[in-house]
Formats: C-alpha cells, sequence, structure tokens
C-alpha cells in the first residue's frame, strides 16, 4: 500500500488523525501522512503519535515512523502531530537555500550545486566554482531585497520530459519517475526538489550568511547561512564586533578589512624577520664545554618547531656535540640531539626534562623532541634536560 502523502498537498498542516496498516517492530507505517521523511537534503520530520514521540521517518512507498515503545495495533486510529517549529525552520532553511544559490548562480552561471544540507543545528550547501566574500555579499543583497518583496513560493508537477522541465534547475539523474516537482520562488527561481517549503518568501525575514569555508574534497566550497530570527540575531552581534574591532584598529567599519589585511602582512613580515634572525641566532650559539662536548642551548619564544629541529639537527652534525633547544608559543615544544659520537640516549634526557612541564616525547637514541602543556616552565624543563646531558656525560669512561 502506498502512503498518501498530506505533506504534497498542505505542508503547513501539523496535526492529523491516520490509521496504522503495518506494524515492523517499533516501525509504524499509516495509511496517510504529513510527516516528511526527508530529500532535497532536507532532515525528515519528528513529532508525537499518540504522544509517544515519533524519533525518525523514512520515504519510499510507504513512509515509515519509528514510534520506540508503541503498542500500537492493525488498523488503529491514531493522533498525529509535527514538531511544527523544528519543521517550519526547515521549510525555511531550504527555501531560503533555493533563492541564495540562485542570486549566486545568476552572478557566476559557472557555479554548480553539489550537496544540501537542512538540518536544525546548520543549513547550508557545497558548491564547486569560484565563490568569495564579494560575490556573498552581492547574493545576500538581491536575496533579501527578494524576501522583502514577499514573492510567493509555488510548486507544480511536470512530466520529465516536458517543456517546462528544460527551463529549470535539476540534476535529471537523481529524479525517479516520469514526473517531476517544480518548485518556484516568483520568478527569480525555479527548481526540481522534493523538499517542503514555505508559501512566501517574507516567512524567511531575513538570510544572513554566516561561514564561507572549504569544502575539499566533496566540493570548493561551503556555505552556511541562517535566516528568520537566528539571521536577526547574528547580524546584531556580527555588527558589535565589527565596531569593537574597527574601535580596536582605529579604522572605520568600512575600512575594516583593508585594516586586517595590512596587518596580516605587516605580522607576516614580521614572522619572516622572526624566522631569519632565530635561524641565524640559533646558529651562532656558543657550547658549553662539558668535557670534550660542546652544550648549546636556549629558550626562544615564538619560533617555529621546524626552525628548532632544523637547528638542532645542524649542531648534532658536528662532533662532540649536543643541542638541547626549546620553542615556546601555547606550549613547549624540548628538542634534545646529540652528535653520533656522543654516547648518550636523548629519550631519557628528553622525559625527564618534560616532566617538569606535563609532556612528554620520544624519538631516537640521537635525537629526541616533545612538548608540555606549560610554556611557563619551559626555562625549568631546559636546565633539567642540561643538567641529565651533564649528569650523563659525567659518567662516560675516561
Amino acid at each position: 500500500m502506498t502512503t498518501r502523502l498530506l505533506y504534497e498537498t498542505d505542508p503547513y498542516l501539523s496535526k492529523f488523525d491516520a490509521t496504522v496498516v503495518k506494524i515492523e517492530g517499533e516501525w509504524v507505517i499509516l495509511d496517510r501522512t504529513a510527516f516528511f521523511p526527508g530529500g532535497g537534503g532536507q532532515d525528515a520530520d519528528r513529532g508525537w503519535m499518540e504522544d509517544l514521540d515519533v524519533t525518525e521517518v523514512k520515504g519510499g512507498d510507504e513512509v515509515k515512523h519509528l514510534v520506540p515503545d508503541h503498542a500500537f495495533t492493525l488498523g488503529q486510529r491514531v493522533e498525529c502531530e509535527i514538531d511544527w517549529e523544528r519543521r517550519h525552520d526547515l521549510m525555511r532553511g531550504h527555501t531560503g537555500e533555493h533563492l541564495l544559490f540562485s542570486t549566486i548562480s545568476k552572478i557566476n552561471p559557472e557555479i554548480e550545486l553539489v550537496k544540501i544540507g537542512i538540518t536544525p543545528g546548520k543549513k547550508s550547501f557545497i558548491v564547486k566554482g569560484d565563490v568569495n566574500w564579494n560575490l556573498v555579499d552581492r547574493a545576500q543583497e538581491e536575496a533579501n531585497a527578494a524576501i522583502s518583496a514577499q514573492l510567493p513560493v509555488t510548486e507544480m508537477w511536470a512530466a520529465k520530459d516536458s517543456e517546462a522541465v528544460k527551463q529549470i534547475r535539476i540534476k535529471a539523474e537523481r529524479i525517479h519517475g516520469d514526473k517531476v516537482r517544480i518548485v518556484s520562488i516568483g520568478e527569480i527561481d525555479k527548481a526540481a526538489c522534493a523538499g517542503v517549503h514555505i508559501q512566501n518568501t517574507r516567512e524567511l525575514r531575513m538570510l544572513l550568511v554566516t561561514k564561507l569555508t572549504s569544502a575539499k574534497p566533496h566540493g570548493d566550497f561551503e556555505i552556511e547561512f541562517e535566516t528568520g530570527k537566528k539571521a536577526m540575531e547574528n547580524a546584531l552581534r556580527l555588527s558589535t564586533s565589527t565596531l569593537q574591532a574597527s574601535e580596536m584598529l582605529g579604522a572605520v567599519p568600512s575600512d575594516l578589512v583593508n585594516a586586517l589585511a595590512n596587518l596580516t602582512s605587516d605580522a607576516e613580515r614580521m614572522r619572516t624577520a622572526l624566522r631569519a634572525y632565530s635561524r641565524e641566532t640559533i646558529a651562532n650559539l656558543q657550547p658549553e664545554m662539558v668535557g670534550d662536548v660542546g652544550i648549546v642551548s636556549g629558550v626562544f619564544e615564538g619560533v617555529d618547531k621546524k626552525i628548532i629541529i632544523d637547528a638542532a639537527n645542524e649542531h648534532a652534525r658536528k662532533s662532540a656535540t649536543a643541542a638541547v633547544l626549546a620553542s615556546v608559543t601555547d606550549k613547549v615544544i624540548l628538542v634534545v640531539a646529540v652528535s653520533q659520537d656522543v654516547n648518550i640516549d636523548c629519550r631519557a634526557v628528553l622525559n625527564e626534562a618534560l616532566a617538569a612541564v606535563g609532556g612528554k616525547g620520544g624519538g631516537s637514541k640521537n635525537f629526541a623532541t616533545g612538548g608540555g602543556v606549560a610554556p611557563e616552565r619551559a626555562g625549568e624543563a631546559l636546565s633539567k634536560a642540561i643538567d641529565a646531558l651533564k649528569e650523563a656525560l659525567s659518567k662516560k669512561p675516561a
């Protein structure tokens, strides 16, 4: 028996009654349902059946409702209710996705929609193609203009080979059967879709893009957004943060991006200079002689781990040399290295020293590295490593 899909004719129906026609363990099949089983990237509904939780819904010819601990019987008439607040949020999110992607693709027609994800916790879609914040800003502005215009959102069915289907956004290979459900937002967008949508763009109230990130390997970018009250609240928070950041940087809000770009450029120049200075400084460290072995050591603030490791290896290439070097950022990186002619186990020295900073490490007999989470005790760890080296050297046979 095929379940009658009430949400197709009335997506705003939140309460209904139906007859139990099949039971498969905790799964209940009804003769008709307003529960949307998911599709088009939109999550399935949740709700209640005779005050019992409907925790999962999945579709097909028969829509199945997971109702744990139910005791329903065949032929029983049941009262059902959709979690409407959740459903309406998903409807707004799905319509918002259609609207935002449409405005983006009009600016850059090369954009390809790869995947949609409309859930209570996150609304996003993944695209292939070039997207940047300037494009997003323009698309977002056009989307919000469409919301203000209070455009109708309509749907219709058409034959898969009809002329109407040729004019819409569609991935034909994903369409099963010979009919296509077309969702239209005014004259702005027409797309094949199985999701449940609102009836007018005014229900969105506002659309706000909140994140633009790489989506490799699935696509090029993931675009996250919010609608309605959440979008408004987030926009207010972001506005306040922008004003605070502008004040801290001494820039007007409209120049904030340029000010941050200049600051980032200056910071990169400083990091480059610091790396060069650090390499030179570490390379020219003067050893402390312990018998016939020279120990080079030092603690270096904000120096890359790689610089410390490379420098320790370089010193250890010399004969009769030991190196104890520490890098301090938000944690401690400690390196202990000795030349091949120095018979000391660097791993033992390292772990004895790192115990002071709540860390541990590993490596080989001649080279060991590790980290700790107490950067303020880096000097203590360095001193313990040097003391352990000196003690080991003093025990070497003459």
